[in-house]
């Protein structure tokens, strides 16, 4: 290896596109172990509150971390404005999760993920969301949206209801519940035997912690691919050039 070193010739077009390169690859390598260090935390955070007793979602702080807090509060259903949050799957199927505000009888409204139900076969034809009448308490989980939530585009308004939604922006829904200003930031995710739950289809995370690492085994093992390569390629072209002139030399 050091004899092949000494032939080292510089060649600056390789060698600026690997040094372009080559951080790129270990920076998106130590990228993904952060973020398998997220999703381990996450998880961790997961288990400690799933065994936690419910608190009153009206004593919450919200300038604490609430994410899968354990709440329980009592009010009523809007049956007649539902939210369906577009293109969720279950089981091989297209579908919506059905967000429902409820009006706690703090006064606040809270959206209510009751889990997924079907499309139709017809996109125009919106499901039937069945409705839950009387004063309720309900026991659930706040979710606090991981990052940025991605759009394909604006939410457009359309007459009547439900509405079909993107993704939970809480801006549009203000606007669309024209008498409801007071409205909890974050829905809350129904327990399995909270009245109006569905199919509670939610995923804890979307790309596992392990996954996340062999990722970051991919990226530096690029990077000590393109390094390795970057010497075999400045070292072989000096032996090559020796061997090409001993070659003419031989012929003379």
């Amino acid at each position: 290896m050091l004899a092949r070193l000494q032939n080292f010739r510089f060649d600056w077009k390789i060698t600026l596109f690997t040094i372009l390169l080559l951080p790129v690859l270990v920076s998106l390598g130590f990228w993904q172990l952060q973020r398998e260090q997220e999703r381990l935390e996450l998880q961790s955070l997961y288990e400690s509150r799933q065994g936690a007793e419910s608190v009153a979602l009206s004593s919450l702080d919200l300038n604490a971390d609430l994410q899968y807090m354990p709440v329980s509060f009592s009010g009523e259903f809007i049956n007649d404005k539902n939210f369906l949050l577009d293109n969720k799957i279950y089981d091989g199927k297209v579908g919506f999760e059905v967000i429902t505000p409820f009006i706690a009888v703090s006064g606040e409204r809270v959206l209510v993920n009751r889990g997924w139900i079907a499309a139709n076969q017809y996109r125009q034809n919106l499901p039937e969301v069945e409705p839950v009448h009387g004063q309720l308490t309900l026991n659930g989980a706040v979710y606090v949206p991981l990052g940025e939530q991605f759009m394909l585009g604006e939410e457009q308004e359309v007459e009547g209801w439900p509405k079909v939604i993107q993704s939970i922006d809480m801006d549009y829904i203000r606007t669309a519940l024209t008498d409801s200003q007071d409205i909890f930031p974050y829905t809350v995710r129904l327990d399995p035997l909270s009245p109006g739950v569905f199919v509670r289809n939610w995923t804890l995370i979307s790309t596992t912690p392990e996954r996340h690492r062999g990722y970051a085994i991919q990226w530096f093992s690029m990077a000590s691919v393109l390094l390795l390569l970057y010497i075999f390629v400045s070292t072989r072209s000096v032996g090559s050039q020796k061997n090409k002139g001993e070659t003419v030399s031989g012929q003379e």
